[in-house]
């Protein structure tokens, strides 16, 4: 099958072209630059019908380029991912993250109803969307009201509901999912998982003290693996009811300091935390989790366990740092 993902360059968008090349799809996509290609070249080395010049450089907010591409691309499945993705990020530049998370959704969706009108649409969303959720409302649904309480939860809750509304209007076969917080290997050290197992990892190799920099260390959130959130996104893309939104989450609040403990354990390097004041978050949401029921109807359930993808994450950090200390 043909398959067009958009910000296939990105964390996600790695594992999800890994994943859907391993079952034999014809993959491409969309990199905001030629440097984005970097990334995918040791995927198109294990698959030589991977071609990383078919991989069209589009900025989402430029609606002729992303209609160009699908039209070049003429897919059956459209996998949307290309967002502004880190909260601060997003808080720093409102409108870029409108323009991209927002606008691109607009235009990926308006794309493929023009050039690809039979192709299924997923939209990667996120549970920042649901925001101010108070304990008597756990675990959070799908009919959960939307309330952010950041820009990028607020981005993404417009995107769902862009996604709805190209649905109802048209009939555009768009799947909308809420991902909760997803990690594992290649992630960012943007990311309070991926930041923390760095760190651990220079402490191991002596470039840094045995101080982990930490933030608010009782936030709960509702941690998965992005290797079971890809699959989740292939089986909805494929099973899931057009105008539906479906959550994929493990269904279990985890603490950032168990997050650290695991981490910990995992090194066996005596470590010390510090609270630093740069890390925390104004107006937290203390506990965040989710029911993954609507997906798990489906056949969907997040199968790594947490201790292995902490491993996996782990791993990924010693590896990056023996190639490149600077990394």
């Amino acid at each position: 099958m043909r398959c067009f993902v958009t910000g296939i360059g990105g964390f996600a968008g790695l594992h999800l072209a890994a994943a859907l090349l391993a079952d034999g799809h014809d993959v491409t996509g969309t990199v905001t630059g030629v440097a984005g290609r970097a990334p995918l070249r040791a995927l198109a080395a294990r698959h030589p019908g991977f071609a990383l010049e078919r991989l069209a450089v589009v900025d989402v907010s430029d609606r002729a380029a992303v209609e160009r591409a699908l039209a070049a691309a003429a897919p059956e499945r459209v996998f949307h991912l290309a967002a502004i993705a880190f909260a601060p990020h997003a808080e720093a530049d409102p409108v870029r993250t409108f323009a991209v998370n927002v606008l691109g959704t607009v235009h990926v969706l308006d794309a493929a109803r023009t050039v690809a009108p039979a192709a299924r649409v997923l939209v990667a969303g996120s549970a920042e969307a649901y925001g101010a959720i108070g304990r008597a409302d756990l675990p959070i649904e799908e009919t959960t009201p939307l309330k952010p309480v950041n820009f990028y939860g607020v981005s993404k809750a417009a995107a769902d509901l862009v996604a709805f509304e190209r649905w109802w209007t048209s009939e555009c076969p768009v799947i909308r999912v809420r991902a909760f917080n997803h990690t594992g290997p290649g992630q960012r050290p943007d990311f309070v998982c991926s930041d923390f197992a760095r760190q651990i990892a220079r402490i191991e190799a002596d470039l840094a003290p045995p101080v982990l920099r930490v933030g608010d260390l009782k936030a709960e959130r509702d941690f998965s693996d992005v290797r079971d959130v890809v699959r989740g996104y292939t089986l909805l893309a494929e099973r899931g009811t057009p105008g539906e939104a479906y959550n994929l989450c493990a269904g279990v609040a985890t603490s950032v300091g168990a997050i650290v403990e695991m981490l910990a354990a995992e090194s066996g390097a005596a470590i010390q935390c510090r609270e630093e004041r740069g890390r925390l978050r104004a107006h937290e949401v203390p506990t965040v989790v989710g029911s993954a029921a609507r997906a798990a109807a489906l056949g969907w359930s997040a199968a790594i366990p947490l201790r292995q993808t902490l491993r996996d994450l782990l791993q990924y950090w010693r590896e990056r740092l023996a190639d490149d200390p600077q990394a």
